[in-house]
């Protein structure tokens, strides 16, 4: 019975070289819990494996925790800043740390928000 191994790959994100296990039961990756907004991110940006490193990082991302009025959470990824004076177009504005809007919620909702690092 021959062993299977991991395979040499090189992580898309910061060029490392890792052992992606893709192929095996148990990769070491299956132990990685993320977000599904933050695998979804991963699924858009990258088309091949990460290195355990980088993807622990998406574990650690900034992230806005959102409460609606019937008790559903949302876990906005890489949102640091919420403006909450956007009373001309009557919505929250949550952006990430360059800037871009992330999301907008009306402000007649009943929402609240926090800082939350933990993802997952």
């Amino acid at each position: 019975m021959t062993e299977k191994a991991y395979n040499p790959s090189i992580c898309e994100s910061c060029g490392e070289q890792f052992g992606c296990g893709a192929n095996l039961d148990g990769c070491w990756c299956n132990d990685i819990k993320l977000a599904d907004n933050a695998a979804k991110t991963l699924k858009e940006k990258f088309d091949t494996c990460l290195c355990p490193k980088c993807l622990e990082n998406y574990t650690a991302l900034p992230s806005m925790k959102i409460t609606y009025p019937d008790g559903s959470v949302e876990i906005l990824v890489d949102a640091v800043r919420v403006d909450s004076q956007n009373y001309h177009e009557g919505m929250y504005d949550f952006y990430d740390k360059d800037g871009n809007l992330l999301k907008q919620i009306s402000m007649h909702r009943d929402v609240h928000w926090e800082a939350a690092n933990e993802i997952g």
